[in-house]
């Protein structure tokens, strides 16, 4: 069988503790029939960043490091956001204070009106003032909002409990919108990647039970199940060991 066959990928679940990309076997099970393949053991990973640019304040995490969900992980310089929002909320306070005064200006001018002491045309202004005053007023508490959800995006935490595999970014680098500054695995969401050759796929099924042995731990024995078979043949990884042609 030439090296670059085509085979079929094949997705196990398996619960074991071991490194992610340790080259593992795996045993088919199909009644008395067993077969051997080659894989590699792989986990779920997510990358975090923050969604508006600056510069990185401070992580908190380094590689190697365990996280909780909902952990602070990073975070930008927020002084200058965090200056903008103190703006914006004198901005909201005087707009609140404004619309006070234009709605009882409002309120005094319709008692007026119905009294007859001022004309259509002092209450329609009176009017107008309140509408305007209102408007400024949600304006301001749109820009208010908008800053403290900059600021909430200027820390970055964990979307899961994992370890962190990989520290993108150092503090004091500039970063833009999007870009990743750490890596983390989920330990607990962990699969076996294996590739079947043609001739053997069809002694393959999805819920097919199968035994898990690593390189790491060559006397432990891990059970998994078969997940995924792809509807596509691909070629097997060069990182992928092939089992001896008389396997």
């Amino acid at each position: 069988m030439s090296t670059i066959q085509k085979r079929f990928l094949i997705i196990i679940v398996v619960s074991i503790v071991a490194a992610v990309s340790i080259v593992a076997n795996y045993i088919l099970n199909q009644g008395d029939v067993k077969y051997l393949a080659y894989g590699t053991i792989e986990a779920t990973e997510a990358q975090f960043g923050f969604q508006t640019p600056g510069k990185i304040q401070k992580i908190y995490v380094k590689e190697g490091d365990k996280v909780t969900l909902g952990a602070k992980l990073a975070e930008l310089d927020t002084a200058e956001t965090r200056a903008r929002l103190s703006q914006a909320q004198a901005k909201v306070r005087s707009a609140k204070l404004r619309l006070a005064d234009a709605g009882r200006d409002l309120k005094r001018n319709q008692a007026l009106f119905e009294g007859g002491a001022i004309g259509q045309e002092v209450l329609d202004k009176s009017i107008f003032a309140r509408d305007i005053a209102h408007s400024e007023y949600e304006q301001a508490v749109a820009a208010e909002k908008a800053l403290q959800i900059m600021l909430e995006n200027m820390t970055v935490h964990a979307g899961f409990s994992g370890i962190v595999t990989t520290r993108h970014r150092e503090p004091g680098e500039i970063v833009p919108g999007g870009t990743p500054v750490l890596t983390i695995m989920n330990p607990d969401d962990r699969w076996v990647r294996i590739y079947i050759p043609e001739n053997r796929i069809g002694a393959v099924q999805p819920d097919q039970r199968a035994t898990i042995q690593t390189d790491t731990w060559p006397e432990k024995m891990y059970s998994g199940r078969v997940f995924y078979i792809a509807s596509e043949a691909e070629f097997t990884p060069k990182n992928v060991c092939k089992p001896p042609k008389n396997a």
